[in-house]
């Protein structure tokens, strides 16, 4: 694909950006930072640089982007970091239903130059939310004092994550997101099927990355997560067994309790009267 490199700005209705500027946060200028933004996307949303005198770095929080530069074409999921140098052209499109993201235009200073010219375009990155939700309390927040410490978290997190080249690959981001679905929904009657359309790998390839990270199959590890809950649940709540059984994925009280015995050598009953009776320090 031929790219003829324009100045591009198309931003839809549907779209909602809210501006981190300097003239309404001044500290931003302190840390280089011309301008900076949260956005939720959805709809049409085009933008290009021909010649961008800022470099500009984009944390993806939820959904995926086309990126376009003069390496090539690729698209970017949630849980990456995008580097786009000064004097660089790039475009970005969305075509996916939604893309959230923070993202900053750095100057063109010692400061930033040598951290944003020698990166990967894409990388993967831990401390996408992080940023989303700092950039979005910076935003609300009028008194420059309650700002103060959230500014110290925005620097060390710019520097922290622009610092080191790709501290964790894709495959491990995408692995430790899935994780992170599994403990907000282990009541999910979970699949393999459901689990590859969610992570766009081959059930035998992420088979593979759960026995390489973790020891153990997708279903093993989710099994585990479940248990791990249901122990606390059984020793922190006065909730009754069915419905511990059902918060973690189980109808059936009894597969719940056969499979409880089996990864905890005792019944859940028995497990619960043994850690209430256990004193405490």
């Amino acid at each position: 694909m031929t790219i003829e490199w324009k100045d591009i700005l198309e931003i839809g209705p549907e779209c909602n950006e809210r501006f981190v500027e300097c003239k309404k946060v001044p500290e931003l200028a302190e840390l280089d930072i011309a301008l900076s933004g949260v956005s939720d996307l959805a709809g049409h949303y085009c933008v290009g640089r021909r010649d961008p005198i800022c470099h500009t770095i984009i944390y993806g929080v939820q959904g995926s982007l086309e990126l376009y530069t003069e390496a090539g074409h690729q698209r970017v999921e949630k849980g990456n970091l995008i580097t786009l140098p000064a004097h660089k052209p790039f475009l970005i499109k969305l075509k996916a239903p939604r893309w959230s993201m923070v993202w900053f235009d750095l100057t063109d200073s010692t400061r930033w130059y040598d951290l944003c010219i020698n990166r990967p375009s894409v990388s993967g990155c831990e401390s996408t939310r992080q940023l989303f939700h700092l950039l979005s309390l910076i935003y609300y927040e009028r008194d420059q004092v309650l700002r103060e410490s959230p500014m110290k978290q925005l620097s060390y997190y710019l520097q922290e994550t622009l610092s080191a080249h790709s501290p964790n690959s894709v495959e491990h981001l995408r692995i430790k997101q899935l994780i992170g679905d599994f403990e907000k929904r282990l009541h999910f009657d979970w699949s393999i099927k459901e689990m590859t359309q969610l992570i766009h790998y081959s059930e035998s390839h992420l088979h593979r990355l759960f026995q390489k990270n973790h020891g153990k199959s997708p279903l093993q590890y989710l099994i585990f997560l479940r248990m791990e809950r249901a122990k606390y649940l059984l020793t922190h709540t006065n909730w009754s067994i069915e419905q511990i059984a059902d918060q973690v994925g189980y109808k059936d009280v009894f597969n719940f309790s056969k499979r409880f015995k089996k990864s905890i050598s005792m019944p859940p009953g028995q497990y619960r009267k043994r850690k209430l009776n256990f004193p405490r320090s």
